[in-house]
């Protein structure tokens, strides 16, 4: 690819975060909107994470402080880290005219470490915001999906992500709430500040919520040095 070439591209790339709780559908909308762009990639903050072979450390409630919501020690850190690494890769991106679209549940440290990186540059941030019932719904249909994508990444049962596998299908057989994180993510998800869109998913197919998106654009859009002002609910 020449300079010129793709300096022309990189006119008309885009950088979309799609934030939400975990089952939000951040991942299936994220890469139908890949789809439907000329040329776009899909970044997921859970794929950062896996990158860490060693020592990964997936955050449990116990690391979550329970006054503020922000998580600590090392897997604050290593969360932080790859919101950062998520938003540097998504600006690579960008900048060679590919549009990118990151996905994570986005809130608090995470959330600065997006500022800190994309800091003077127009992104468009949208919130999936579905009820906490179709949260729950979802998280214990997807069990089965999730065995089998950690099943073809690992090949057995001793990886980084099997006591936290584990857990959430003991907690679907106890009719317990699978995310133990959702209560936090979720006043995470309240503290954003007032900027992009929110919109609630749940009644809306897949590609329904792509349309939206699109249809929505000038709304999702924020740069990022602007001054955003409190959460507000929509």
């Amino acid at each position: 690819m020449t300079p010129s070439l793709s300096r022309e591209r990189a006119e008309d790339a885009d950088i979309w975060i799609i934030c939400g709780n975990s089952c939000a559908g951040k991942t299936t909308t994220a890469r139908l909107l890949a789809q439907r762009l000329p040329l776009a990639a899909h970044i997921d903050g859970d794929d950062m994470q896996r990158l860490i072979i060693s020592g990964c450390r997936w955050a449990v409630p116990s690391d979550s402080d329970p006054g503020t919501g922000r998580l600590t020690g090392d897997a604050g850190v290593q969360y932080a880290l790859r919101i950062r690494n998520a938003c540097l890769v998504a600006a690579a991106f960008a900048d060679a005219g590919i549009t990118a679209v990151v996905t994570d549940s986005i809130v608090d440290e995470g959330f600065e470490s997006l500022t800190e990186v994309l800091r003077g540059r127009l992104v468009h941030f949208v919130v999936l915001r579905p009820p906490v019932a179709v949260l729950r719904q979802r998280g214990v249909d997807r069990l089965p999906e999730e065995a089998a994508y950690l099943a073809g990444r690992y090949g057995d049962t001793d990886h980084p992500e099997a006591a936290q596998f584990a857990d959430r299908v003991r907690a679907a057989a106890d009719g317990r709430v699978v995310n133990d994180f959702e209560e936090v993510v979720e006043r995470g998800l309240d503290r954003l500040p007032d900027v992009g869109l929110r919109i609630d998913p749940s009644g809306l197919d897949p590609q329904a919520v792509v349309d939206r998106l699109l249809s929505r654009r000038a709304e999702a859009a924020w740069t990022v040095d602007a001054r955003p002002g409190p959460a507000a609910v929509r």
